[in-house]
């Protein structure tokens, strides 16, 4: 092993590790969720003006939610470590805990970009082409965040790599079957 490769792989996973659980929170979940709701929409309408509506709007409303959870749930965290904290023999600083306005913003961040990634090519292609499309590119994404978390929890990346697609594979399918049995065209 090169000298340093170690502590230059450590490093990298304490840096990944401060916002991990909000890209984790705001990707996977918007990623998985507009990928069923676009491919749910398209075969259930074969419409792709009715797919880039309730894909935007689900993308949307669920980056914003998820970085409202995100701050609410940061502060409640907060709240009850600086309480045990202050009742307890270790005292906690506030500038240990995570900031839920940081946290909000990177979950929203994260969940945005990846609400784009399985709605994008319903804007440039036929809808049959966007579906095959949307699927591969979000199989990709999940896969390489999956990839992400392996890399800085020290796990195998493709491990969990797997796993993500395992998850929104799932969630996709289940869209799909109920596009299909609740068809409207």
């Amino acid at each position: 092993m090169v000298e340093g490769t170690g502590e230059r792989a450590s490093a990298m996973r304490k840096a990944g590790a401060d916002s991990l659980r909000e890209i984790i929170l705001g990707a996977q979940d918007n990623l998985i969720n507009v990928l069923a709701t676009v491919l749910g929409v398209a075969i259930g309408s074969g419409r792709t003006e009715m797919v880039a509506l309730a894909g935007l709007a689900s993308g949307i409303a669920e980056a914003i939610s998820m970085g409202g959870v995100l701050y609410t749930s940061t502060c409640a965290e907060r709240d009850l470590r600086l309480r045990a904290g202050h009742e307890g023999p270790d005292r906690i600083s506030v500038t240990e805990l995570k900031s839920p306005l940081r946290a909000a913003l990177v979950t929203f961040a994260a969940a945005l970009v990846a609400a784009a990634i399985p709605l994008a090519p319903f804007a440039f292609l036929p809808i049959h082409w966007a579906m095959v499309a949307a699927a591969v590119l979000s199989v990709v994404a999940l896969f390489g965040l999956g990839g992400y978390k392996g890399q800085v929890t020290g796990r195998p990346r493709w491990r969990d790599g797997l796993q993500f697609v395992a998850i929104g594979t799932v969630a996709a399918v289940a869209a799909a079957i109920i596009g299909a049995l609740l068809k409207t065209d």
